[in-house]
């Protein structure tokens, strides 16, 4: 019953945002996992890639929680589940 919520965390070493939605009944991964977590890297350590590497091995380590990588252009790179080929 809410439109979503979106949070947010900055400090010097990264900026991170998350949005969680409504649960909308069906049968897409969106529907599913309504979340968007964007982290960026302002590490001169750590680049963002090796940022989200972390990120993803963290959640998929845990078994709760179906995840899916985007690239820049909006295509899926990696997932713990079978995501179909419908993107």
């Amino acid at each position: 019953s809410h439109e979503g919520y979106n949070y947010w965390f900055d400090n010097d070493d990264l900026s991170s945002s998350l949005y969680s939605g409504p649960r909308e009944p069906g049968s897409g991964v969106l529907d599913q996992v309504p979340a968007i977590l964007t982290v960026i890297s302002r590490s001169h350590d750590v680049a963002s890639s090796e940022l989200a590497e972390r990120i993803y091995a963290g959640l998929t380590a845990l078994d709760d929680y179906l995840v899916v990588v985007f690239a820049h252009n909006g295509m899926p790179i990696a997932a713990n589940f079978d995501i179909g080929d419908d993107w």
